[in-house]
């Protein structure tokens, strides 16, 4: 699962690794893997192609590459 969170300093993309019982949720930066894992398995229209470019940049940007 995926989720995006939007304040600074901490917005971009992030996986959820766990879900504790208590409901809190363990998170880490989206890679560029899971980007080319989700977008990988099909056709992208133009509006798709351009999100996983950007999606594609952060993760990228994060790695240090």
């Amino acid at each position: 699962m995926k989720v995006t969170l939007t304040e600074e300093p901490i917005a971009g993309d992030y996986v959820v690794v766990e879900q504790r019982e208590d409901g809190t949720l363990v998170l880490r930066p989206e890679n560029s893997d899971d980007v080319i894992e989700h977008f990988a398995d099909r056709p992208l229209s133009g509006s798709e192609a351009l999100q996983s470019l950007d999606r594609l940049d952060a993760a990228l940007e994060r790695e240090g590459r």
